[in-house]
């Protein structure tokens, strides 16, 4: 590949990954970049407020981790696929969860009992800072 064509290339990964985060994006454009071959392109859709629910679930069982970690992100996203990603066979989003301050408080305290040491302890120490901003509230 030239090099010529190699900065064309990644010029349309820049602006796929931009428009992918765009909370105006159309619904068509979302469809496209939900199909990419960048998983992190997809991670950005799957982030997307403006990303609809059937996209969202096809996006949650995406063979990379960081997509459907990003599934998670979603401002949108509702508690029952929380609670499918809090059980996630991938440590790497399991982890995500567990320092996301937003996740509900129980399904933090799930996390704190999770097979992984390094999971569970991010979750501990996640649950214990949240606590202590609610006490000093």
């Amino acid at each position: 590949m030239s090099e010529e064509n190699m900065s064309e290339k990644n010029n349309s990964l820049v602006n796929q990954y931009i428009a992918a985060g765009d909370p105006l994006i159309s619904e068509g454009c979302v469809v496209n970049l939900s199909h990419s071959q960048d998983p992190l392109i997809r991670r950005r859709i799957a982030e997307n407020p403006s990303t609809p629910l059937p996209i969202l679930l096809k996006l949650l069982n995406d063979e990379h981790s960081e997509v459907r970690l990003g599934v998670s992100f979603n401002p949108l996203v509702q508690r029952p696929i929380l609670d499918e990603l809090v059980h996630d066979s991938s440590v790497d989003v399991r982890y995500g969860l567990a320092e996301n301050p937003t996740l509900p408080l129980d399904l933090i305290q799930e996390l704190i009992e999770d097979e992984n040491p390094y999971v569970a302890q991010r979750a501990r120490r996640t649950y214990n800072r949240l606590a202590s901003i609610s006490w000093a509230a």
